[in-house]
C-alpha cells in the first residue's frame, strides 16, 4: 500500500516518471498494434488522414525542390513508407526500438530506401542535410518547454538554408475540452498495460499554463508502475511565437498537417516553417 501511495502523487509540471511506456516490451507491441490500425486514431492518425497529409506534403514540398525529408517520432513508418514510394529520400528517428524494428523489416520487404534511426530525437545533432523535417501528431507539445526550445533548434540546424518544417500542437480549443477526472479499472484477463491481470488507476489533471497531465498507475501482482503523458496546449500566437524565436519563419498556418484551411474553432494548428539565414 505505500508503495502505491507513493506512486499516486501529482507530480510537477513535465516531470519525468520513472519509466516511459513505449520502452517495455509489452506495451510497445501494443503501441505497434495500434499505430497499424488503419480506422483508429490512437498512436498514429488513421491511414485516410495520412495519406491525405502525403498529398498536401507534396504539394508544399515537392519532390524536386525538397527531396531530403526527415521524419522525427516516425514510429513503424506510416509517413516514411509513403514519402519513399513518392521518390522522397526519407530518414526516420524514433525512440521506440520496437517500432523501428518493424518499420526496418517493412522497408526491406518492400525494397525501399530508407533509414530508420534508433534514437531519441533529443539528440538530433545533423547539420544541413535535410529539406524538409516533419513532426507530426502533436510531438512538440508533449515535451517541457526547454525540450522544445532544445529541439526546435536541433530541426533548425537540420535543415538547409530554405528547409521547410511541418509541425502541429494542440489547441486552445482541445485544452478546454478536456476533462479532469478520476477512474480505475480492473482488468482480469490482461489488457493495454499488462499481460497479466492488472487493475489501472488514472487521473486526468490540468495544470496552469494550458498543460494536462494523463497519469496511469499500474497495479499487477509483481509491481507497480506510473506512466505520465504529458501535453502543452497553444494558441496561434504562443505558438507562432515559440517556434519562430530559433529563426524560422511561418509560411503558412493550417488547421492540420493535412493542409485544412485554418479556423479559430480547431482542435489542433499546424505551421509550415522555412529557415531563411
Amino acid at each position: 500500500m505505500k508503495d502505491l501511495l507513493n506512486q499516486l502523487y501529482v507530480p510537477s509540471r513535465f516531470e519525468k516518471a520513472d519509466k516511459v511506456f513505449w520502452q517495455d516490451p509489452y506495451i510497445a507491441k501494443q503501441l505497434l498494434e495500434a499505430h497499424l490500425s488503419p480506422d483508429t486514431e490512437g498512436a498514429s492518425r488513421s491511414f485516410t488522414f495520412i495519406d491525405k497529409s502525403i498529398d498536401f506534403i507534396q504539394q508544399v514540398a515537392p519532390r524536386k525542390s525538397y527531396q531530403k525529408v526527415l521524419d522525427l517520432g516516425c514510429g513503424p513508418g506510416l509517413y516514411s513508407e509513403r514519402l519513399a514510394k513518392k521518390g522522397y529520400m526519407v530518414t526516420g528517428i524514433d525512440f521506440s526500438e520496437n517500432s523501428i524494428h518493424y518499420a526496418k523489416e517493412q522497408a526491406k520487404e518492400l525494397g525501399l530506401d530508407i533509414e530508420y534511426r534508433y534514437e531519441n530525437y533529443m539528440a538530433l545533432d545533423d547539420s544541413n542535410i535535410f529539406d524538409l523535417a516533419l513532426l507530426i501528431y502533436c510531438d512538440y507539445g508533449a515535451l517541457a518547454s526547454e525540450d522544445r526550445s532544445k529541439l526546435i533548434y536541433n530541426i533548425w540546424n537540420s535543415l538547409k538554408n530554405g528547409g521547410q518544417l511541418l509541425l502541429d500542437v494542440f489547441s486552445q480549443n482541445k485544452f478546454d475540452e478536456f476533462k479532469e477526472e478520476q477512474y480505475w479499472n480492473l482488468n482480469e484477463n490482461g489488457g493495454f498495460w499488462s499481460e497479466n491481470p492488472y487493475i489501472a488507476i488514472g487521473r486526468n489533471l490540468k495544470y496552469p499554463g494550458r498543460v494536462t497531465l494523463e497519469q496511469t498507475t499500474v497495479v499487477t501482482d509483481d509491481r507497480t508502475e506510473t506512466y505520465y503523458i504529458w501535453y502543452q496546449f497553444f494558441t496561434k500566437e504562443l505558438f507562432i511565437k515559440e517556434v519562430t524565436t530559433v529563426g524560422f519563419t511561418v509560411k503558412e498556418i493550417y488547421n492540420d498537417v493535412s493542409g485544412e484551411t485554418y479556423n479559430e474553432g480547431s482542435q489542433t494548428i499546424a505551421l509550415l516553417l522555412e529557415k531563411r539565414e
